[in-house]
């Protein structure tokens, strides 16, 4: 048994010498090429103390490329996103084309209607407008007149017309 433990004994030091320093290594700044090489060993705790700052983000002071997004501190040169598109302008004569397709619906659908006309249209705000149409028609012994609103709007910057209100006078002649 004692030879067993003196033979042993060599065998354990030298694991513990020269394994053990291997697996405690500790890193430095200076270990590191770039930002983002030190990023990957910023472990939570910071065991090699590579963010001095505390602030999540490791060794701030070497060159890119970094891992961090811009405005957290670190510098980083990532690609900026692109620009958000322009908001949309709904076009008075898309507007005015869409409120006379809802005119002329309104005819089809009304029998005692025969002719309809775009009085006018006034915009509310950049993807609102409302226009105003009269829609007109006569029998042997009636007349009608409708007032219609029609509100048109730009939802997701497609234009969409619609007939809000519509206000109907029939006379007996």
């Amino acid at each position: 048994m004692k030879v067993f433990f003196s033979l042993l004994l060599p065998v354990v030091a030298f694991l513990f010498i020269n394994v053990a320093p291997a697996s405690a290594r500790d890193y430095d700044c200076a270990d590191f090429a770039n930002q983002a090489e030190a990023e990957e060993y910023l472990l939570p705790g910071d065991p090699y103390r590579l963010d001095a700052d505390n602030d999540g983000i490791a060794c701030e002071d070497l060159p890119c490329p970094c891992s961090s997004t811009p405005g957290q501190g670190g510098g980083g040169e990532q690609p900026a996103e692109p620009p958000p598109p322009p908001p949309y302008h709904l076009k008075m004569s898309t507007a005015r084309h869409l409120a006379q397709r809802v005119t002329r619906k309104f005819t089809r659908r009304h029998p005692s209607i025969d002719t309809t006309r775009l009085d006018s249209c006034g915009r509310q705000g950049e993807r609102r407008i409302a226009c105003l149409a009269t829609a007109r028609g006569e029998t042997r012994t009636t007349r009608t007149t409708c007032h219609l609103r029609i509100r048109v709007r730009a939802v997701h910057r497609h234009p969409r017309a619609v007939l809000a209100s519509s206000r109907c006078r029939t006379r007996r002649r």
